[in-house]
Formats: structure tokens, C-alpha cells, sequence
């Protein structure tokens, strides 16, 4: 089992929990820790965004790069302490910072637990919890890893996003707002529109009360089902991984764009869509 909620019983979930408290504002450090200083979780270690979470020098182009594996190596090792320990990633509700950092331990083969649950239910579970918490490594690490270090069957990059452009059995997923992904609005990238042919499920229809909701495509599981392999992406590849964990607990294949729209539009040869796509229209009419 590796998410767990406040129905979760203390038998099943393993002692010496270390919690991870992965709540942060976007690009906002400052906001951050004042979100984080408001509502104190007791006895856990927060972890910033940066660099733990994207890395300026990282594997992708785009606003928010996969930090390289040492730095995420080195994350891991120091949160967890002793051999048994197990992490548990936390955030707000509706919210993709704990959903990235458990991707990112998946990535590179590390094990994580991620909590899908409102915070105040965390109390169910303190008896499992370590009463002092981690810390973090040193920021000023080497920075060592290349796309070879990850498992490649979770991340998908530019070049493959351009082959999935033109294979039909390649599903490409855009989980922004769907005024971003129809072209209409775009409040921080320099370019509008969506990558060419890629459907829309927006961010928010895959939580219900503000957890991530399991069972949110499955009416779709079907039409999803037909594709060899699924990409999903946002605007820099971290919103998406809600979408990434809910398709891949369904056992669907399916990959991350890393780089997501903010690094396709960094090549002026790459092509921009707007408006509805035809095979996102069938998604819209089966959710009518």
C-alpha cells in the first residue's frame, strides 16, 4: 500500500512514519513558509520546492526542470533516518506538491507514501508517527544524472511528445484549465494553446472534497484503455502528477511530460493547437 487516508487502520500501514510536509505556495518562498508556519504540522520536516522539487539545473527545459538524481537521492536518504523508516508526503487538499515529490521518488526507484486525506485527520495515525522529525541535506550538492538514471517508462521528453503528435495510439493529456488548453486565456506562459492533438481533463475533475479521487476516470477507463501509451502535462509538469498517479494506479501506461508546455514552446518548430481537438471532443460529450 502506498496512499493511504484517514480510513487507513493503524495495522496496515508499516511503524516509524516520518512525516514530509510538502505544502508550499507556487515559485513563492516566502508564502510558502508562511502557509507552513500558520498551520504547523508536529513533528514533521517541510520540504521546500526548490530545489527538491524542480531545479534550475535539471533534466528538461521549461519553468520547473526534474531535479537530476543526486539531489533526490539525497533528499530521500535524509528524510528517512534509519533503514525503517517510511515517508509520508502530505499537503493541502487539491493540491500536487506531495503528488510530484512521490513521483519523483518513484522515478529514480526510491519508495514513498503519499497521504490523500484532509490534514486534521492525520491524528488517526500519530501513534505511528517518529516523534522527531528529519532534516534536509545541504542545498549546495553536486548536481549528477542524466534521463538514463530515471525509469523511462514514467517520463516521457521532447522528443517523444513530438513522435505522439503523429501516433494514434499515443494519448496525449493536458490538465490545465481548459480556457489554457482551448487558447483562449493564458496567464503566464508567452504562447497559447496546447500541443497538437492532445485532449483536455482539467486538474480539478480528478479530486472530489479535495482528495484525489481514484475513481475519476473510471467511466473513461475504457476509451483510455485503447491507447498504447499515455502522456499527460500541464504547464511545467507539476500539476500533472495527480492525472500521472491516478492513470497509473488504474495500470494504465502512462508517462510524464516533464518538460510539459512551458518547455515545447521553448522550440519555435514545434506546433501549437488551440481551439478543441476532435478526439477531445468524444471526451467532452461522454462527460455531458
Amino acid at each position: 500500500m502506498t496512499i493511504i487516508d484517514g480510513m487507513t487502520t493503524a495495522d496496515d500501514i508499516p511503524e516509524n512514519l516520518v512525516l514530509v510536509d510538502c505544502r508550499n505556495v507556487m515559485d513563492d518562498v516566502e508564502a510558502s513558509q508562511r502557509k507552513v508556519d500558520g498551520n504547523p504540522i508536529t513533528g514533521a520536516v517541510h520540504v521546500p520546492q526548490r530545489p527538491w522539487m524542480f531545479d534550475a539545473d535539471g533534466l528538461n527545459a521549461g519553468r520547473h526542470p526534474i531535479p537530476r538524481r543526486s539531489v533526490v537521492a539525497a533528499l530521500h536518504q535524509a528524510l528517512k533516518q534509519d533503514a525503517g523508516d517510511t515517508l509520508l508526503l502530505i499537503d493541502d487538499e487539491k493540491q500536487f506538491f506531495h503528488t510530484r515529490l512521490y513521483y519523483l521518488f518513484r522515478l529514480y526507484g526510491f519508495n514513498a507514501m503519499l497521504w490523500n486525506d484532509a490534514l486534521e485527520h492525520l491524528d488517526l495515525l500519530s501513534a505511528e508517527f517518529r516523534n522527531n522529525a528529519g532534516s534536509l541535506p545541504s542545498e549546495d550538492l553536486e548536481r549528477k544524472g542524466t534521463y538514463e538514471d530515471a525509469e523511462r517508462d514514467l517520463l516521457a521528453v521532447m522528443d517523444e511528445v513530438r513522435e505522439a503528435v503523429d501516433d494514434e495510439d499515443i494519448l496525449l493529456i493536458d490538465v490545465r484549465a481548459r480556457v489554457r488548453y482551448l487558447g483562449e486565456e493564458e496567464p503566464i506562459d508567452h504562447k497559447m494553446g496546447h500541443i497538437p492533438g492532445a485532449v483536455n481533463i482539467p486538474y480539478g475533475d480528478l479530486f472530489h472534497s479535495g482528495r484525489i479521487d481514484f475513481d475519476a476516470l473510471g467511466d473513461m477507463r475504457d476509451f483510455l484503455g485503447s491507447f498504447r501509451e499515455i502522456i499527460v502535462y500541464c504547464g511545467s509538469g507539476m500539476s500533472a502528477t495527480p492525472a500521472f498517479l491516478v492513470l497509473h494506479e488504474m495500470g494504465l501506461p502512462v508517462k510524464l511530460y516533464g518538460g510539459s508546455f512551458s518547455e515545447w514552446i521553448t522550440d519555435g518548430t514545434n506546433s501549437i493547437e488551440t481551439g478543441d481537438s476532435p478526439l477531445n471532443e468524444r471526451i467532452v460529450s461522454q462527460n455531458e
